[in-house]
């Protein structure tokens, strides 16, 4: 697939570190050190031009025989034109924009949106999971899996979880509709393997349906509900994590510092109380409570800040520290400092063109390390595997069937679970040779 990026900042970038594994990649960017860097740290071409030029654009696309144009400007107007121009230029090609503004976001019938094919939005994806993140005690991270009715979660075993720690996996009583698929010891990962003894500091990747997911989440017991929530920051991110935890009556004070956004936001939300105040203060967030909060939520547009709000809060008492970052850089720095509940652009966005770009099977997505993926394979009337038990089967190393899809509901299957025609299956893998998987089900994948 010939694919067009405008834009190589952040998530430009991003995008096209994903995508470049697996297609053929076309970069335009104005700045002369972005198109450097883009050329020298990824297998792309650069064209150094106004991408938002709708000569450019038209002169790109039948150059590079685009099939796919995504626009990742900062500028949302940008971005939706450039989409609308590759649109007149060629009919047939698909559109992404990266949208900020949820205003810009105008979804039309067809399943489309106004200026573009599929909108693409880090910070609306980005507030979805850090309020999740809040509800959830225990996960440090969280996934929905949409389209299959499924979510992965990410949960850490701590001194509370006395009834868990030093158990076999297989002595771990899960809720029906869930399977602990992986567990990660310090920078390692272990395949479910039914022996595994279960340590303080584990982390227990999981894979089940929401509800699922949340009576996992209670199973493993914690100190107390999330109730008393503070968010710092009153950008677009926070804004809508007040606006979704708003909805499950707790008890929410947003923090932010501009006068002119409080008085906004305070005319939006009725049951948020707004704080107009400088976030990160330590003083501040002291006097604020934020030491008795069950949950802080570090969401404004400064990876410095949420750094030292998230550092206070947890300095002060706060229960759970839930925080964002944009710098792919800061993913180490917040794990050094032990704040594990992070939300990352470049993770959300490498998703996102996981699920919908990546491969010619349905990789799902992308998991927490590299080369682990969760990835959907159908079950057709030729596949060598129809008609088997799982447990005849012998999945190649690294990989396991952690769910079947069939006529549209989620099975956690057992051994004796046969394989039928159209049913899908999801498989987890990690550093698995993929032409193993190509062999014993008899498909043909690009990449995964």
């Amino acid at each position: 697939m010939n694919i067009i990026i405008v834009g190589a900042g952040n998530v430009g970038s991003t995008i096209a570190g994903v995508l470049s594994s697996a297609h053929n990649v076309l970069m335009i960017e104005s700045d002369s050190r972005k198109s450097e860097i883009a050329k020298s740290s990824m297998n792309v071409s650069v064209l150094q031009e106004n991408g938002v030029n709708p000569r450019v654009i038209e002169e790109a696309i039948a150059r590079h025989s685009a099939d796919v144009l995504i626009a990742a400007t900062p500028n949302d107007e940008n971005n939706l034109f450039a989409c609308i121009v590759a649109k007149d230029s060629k009919k047939e090609i698909r559109t992404i924009a990266k949208i900020r503004n949820p205003d810009f976001m105008r979804a039309k019938e067809n399943d489309t949106y106004f200026g573009a094919d599929q909108i693409m939005s880090p910070e609306l994806a980005s507030a979805k999971k850090l309020a999740k993140l809040a509800m959830l005690e225990n996960a440090v991270d969280y996934d929905d899996i949409e389209g299959l009715g499924l979510a992965a979660a990410i949960f850490s075993v701590t001194e509370i979880h006395k009834k868990m720690v030093k158990q076999a996996v297989m002595g771990i009583d899960v809720p029906d509709d869930c399977a602990i698929v992986a567990v990660y010891r310090d920078n390692d990962v272990i395949l479910y393997k039914e022996t595994t003894e279960i340590h303080i500091g584990d982390l227990l990747c999981v894979l089940g349906t929401p509800n699922a997911i949340l009576e996992f989440n209670k199973m493993m017991g914690y100190i107390r509900e999330a109730k008393e929530i503070i968010i710092v920051g009153g950008g677009i991110i926070g804004t809508n994590v007040a606006k979704i935890l708003e909805a499950g009556k707790k008890y929410l004070k947003l923090i932010e510092q501009d006068p002119e956004r409080c008085k906004r936001l305070a005319r939006e939300m009725d049951n948020v109380l707004i704080v107009n105040a400088n976030g990160v203060d330590p003083n501040l967030l002291k006097s604020e409570n934020a030491g008795r909060a069950d949950v802080t939520i570090c969401a404004t547009e400064s990876d410095e800040k949420n750094l030292l709000a998230s550092l206070v809060a947890r300095d002060l008492g706060a229960l759970k520290v839930v925080s964002r970052y944009s710098k792919r850089e800061y993913e180490d720095v917040f794990s050094v400092t032990g704040i594990k509940s992070i939300v990352g652009y470049h993770r959300l966005i490498a998703n996102e063109m996981t699920k919908t770009l990546i491969s010619d099977e349905k990789a799902i997505m992308k998991m927490s390390h590299e080369m682990e993926t969760l990835f959907s394979v159908a079950v057709n009337r030729n596949s060598r595997v129809k008609g088997s038990l799982l447990g005849d089967l012998q999945f190649p190393e690294g990989s396991r069937a952690v769910c079947v899809i069939r006529n549209g509901t989620p099975i956690f299957p057992r051994l004796d679970t046969r394989l039928e025609e159209n049913d899908v299956v999801l498989l987890y893998t990690y550093e698995t040779k993929m032409n193993k998987i190509e062999k014993m089900f008899g498909i043909r994948m690009t990449d995964v």
